[in-house]
């Protein structure tokens, strides 16, 4: 695993909203912990209450401190578009984001709904920056679905903004995946899937599109990490190479390209 550096990218950090929930690591050092234990260099970390709770700046903020100081953990801050109309207040937030380091964000679209006119301004203002941008569809965990109205916002999102990375986050459902999504995959050049709550369908995306369309993504605290590697570590019809990238390379590429 070592030579591989797989580099997580769907962590959650944080003590979660019920306090009797069992499903979390409240500190940098139970993270860490983890990640040792599972032979994982790197994690893209959000913070629990940024995901659940408004306001989410709070939990935002919050993550800058849980992860100071911890060159594996990578900022990831959820956002969901300005309340104030124009371009003016998304480019603030975008360079509030870069300023403090975050070259990745985690859109809350279940929060927010799949309307292509109340994102639009900061997908500009994203793609201006290159900030890979995950979409993330699931609800307090990694849990999620797709509905055709998603497929088609995500759709016309990517095409309207063709330099903006974009991954397709908690999309597996109690139904499995919208059959829609590896044709969208094929149609947007610019568009991602990670592999959260997904046993297969990123290997028939890694077989069918490319490897380099993939990101390594436990879903940790909520799923158990070793699955998931075990299924990329052992992949048939996949290089060493191939794995390389999808376990970490790809990642390094997107955050790499941030302005």
């Amino acid at each position: 695993m070592e030579r591989l550096r797989p580099f997580d990218s769907c962590l959650t950090i944080g003590q979660a909203a019920d306090p009797c929930c069992p499903h979390c690591l409240p500190t940098a050092d139970a993270v860490l912990a983890m990640m040792d234990r599972f032979g994982i260099a790197e994690a893209l970390v959000h913070e629990h209450h940024a995901r659940t709770v408004y306001p989410i700046e709070h939990g935002n903020a919050r993550l800058m401190k849980l992860i100071a100081g911890h060159d594996r953990l990578h900022a990831c801050w959820v956002l969901e578009p300005p309340k104030k109309p124009g371009s003016g207040p998304a480019e603030e937030m975008v360079r509030e984001m870069i300023d403090a380091g975050v070259r990745a964000a985690r859109l809350r679209m279940r929060r927010v709904g799949s309307l292509p006119w109340l994102w639009d301004g900061l997908c500009a203002a994203m793609e201006a920056r290159r900030v890979p941008c995950f979409l993330d569809f699931g609800h307090v965990s990694t849990t999620g679905d797709l509905r055709d109205a998603d497929v088609d916002f995500v759709r016309r999102i990517a095409l309207d903004h063709p330099r903006l990375p974009l991954i397709l986050s908690h999309v597996m459902g109690g139904l499995g995946i919208h059959p829609a999504v590896l044709p969208l995959l094929r149609c947007t050049p610019n568009v991602y899937l990670d592999t959260t709550g997904l046993l297969d369908y990123w290997l028939e995306t890694a077989a069918e599109i490319s490897p380099r369309r993939a990101l390594f993504a436990t879903g940790a605290p909520f799923t158990d990490p070793g699955m998931l590697i075990s299924n990329i570590q052992y992949a048939r019809g996949l290089s060493e190479q191939d794995k390389a990238d999808l376990f970490g390379n790809n990642l390094r590429s997107l955050i790499g390209g941030v302005r």
